[in-house]
């Protein structure tokens, strides 16, 4: 930059820069009266540049909301199963990068202001949204760690009272001894006499006896059914997640690889399906694929989804209210504490690493348990 005195006895003033890109720039002016005009306007141009090359450094490291999403991204899907990764899509996809919140926002745009309107809309819509919000609040404090914005906004929002869970009076969470018996019966009479549904009857007569996960069901193979000493064999887990089917996993945690005790009645049924399923694979012309619950094709494993329409079709039949296909394990660990097992036990049979979400998800009390329950006490405080 330079002021130099012309001839008629003015000032020109010539400043020239460099962009964040390297490209370079000049201002000049002509005709300054005096060389403190020239000055002036020197300090003024410079601040101007100075203003302009902040603010060109600032858009250099600003990141969209769902760029940065896609970054932390990279560090949180092998951490989880695929069909946890794809819920977590589904709800930044669904809730998040909307057209009305935040698809084009910019993470420093998102002030405690705007995501305090989005909590109360969200809180509104959404019963367990304290939860689901866990990535967006993940992908935030990254950006604070790489310095991409100074605060958190997450920090200064109240989070108000979630919309209350749904109540259907048609569902349960857990069937009683006499509504599995009933369950069981209405499965066997619709399933249990024809050779091409009888899987049906045996998966949900599996599921209510071993307290098995679906997909630790679903991925079995005939080896790993060990009928001399009443075991079955967890090894993996099968996942179903969108566009993907029949992925092997390893069992959901640590303590699930693990061997399941069954009852002599409910090894013979499965055994009886494995005859049935030969007779079938030899009557087809096909090779056996040593799983044990195939599709009806007997190509491949069973899909996933049609366990709850057939629950539902049973149910209905039995004139019973629904539970989700997962309630077949609280039944299981509802009735195992009823029949008096260990709770150390169940959390084993169960695979549970922590002893304490045995004792919290599935210790359900039925009603003849609240019945009893002043009646445990005085038996043994009796004065």
């Amino acid at each position: 930059m330079s002021i130099k005195k012309q001839k008629d006895k003015t000032y020109n003033v010539r400043i020239s820069y460099s962009d964040d890109n390297g490209k370079r720039h000049e201002k000049n002016k002509k005709g300054f009266t005096s060389l403190n005009l020239a000055k002036k306007w020197e300090r003024k141009t410079l601040d101007e540049i100075d203003e302009i090359l902040a603010n060109q450094e600032q858009e250099k490291n600003r990141i969209l909301l769902r760029d940065a999403y896609e970054m932390w991204l990279v560090t949180y899907k092998p951490k989880v199963a695929d069909t946890t990764f794809n819920k977590t899509n589904r709800f930044i996809t669904n809730h998040v990068l909307t057209d009305k919140w935040f698809k084009d926002s910019y993470v420093d745009e998102i002030t405690p202001t705007i995501l305090q309107q989005f909590i109360n809309d969200l809180s509104a819509n959404v019963h367990n949204y304290k939860k689901d919000l866990m990535p967006f609040k993940k992908t935030i404090e990254q950006c604070v760690v790489m310095d991409l914005i100074e605060t958190n906004p997450f920090d200064k929002i109240v989070k108000p009272k979630a919309k209350p869970s749904p109540i259907f009076t048609d569902r349960l969470d857990f069937y009683t001894v006499e509504q599995l018996n009933t369950f069981m019966s209405s499965a066997k009479k619709l399933y249990g006499t024809d050779d091409n549904k009888f899987r049906i009857y045996v998966l949900f007569r599996m599921l209510a006896f071993t307290g098995m996960r679906r997909g630790e069901l679903l991925a079995l193979k005939w080896s790993d059914i060990d009928y001399e000493n009443n075991l079955i064999h967890i090894t993996k887990n099968l996942v179903t997640s969108a566009g993907v089917k029949d992925v092997i996993h390893p069992p959901k945690t640590k303590a699930g690889k693990r061997d399941v005790k069954v009852d002599n009645n409910t090894l013979a049924i499965l055994r009886h399906w494995q005859a049935v399923q030969a007779k079938l694979t030899l009557a087809s012309g096909l090779q056996s694929t040593g799983i044990v619950f195939t599709n009806e094709d007997l190509t491949g494993y069973q899909n996933a989804n049609k366990l709850r329409l057939w629950l539902i079709q049973i149910a209905k039949q039995a004139n019973l209210p629904r539970i989700k296909v997962h309630g077949f394990r609280h039944t299981y660990a509802t009735l195992a504490i009823q029949a008096g097992m260990n709770i150390k036990q169940l959390q084993y049979q169960l695979g549970h690493d922590d002893v304490q979400t045995t004792l919290s998800v599935y210790s359900g009390l039925t009603e003849t348990d609240k019945a009893k329950t002043a009646d445990v006490f005085t038996s043994l405080v009796n004065f």
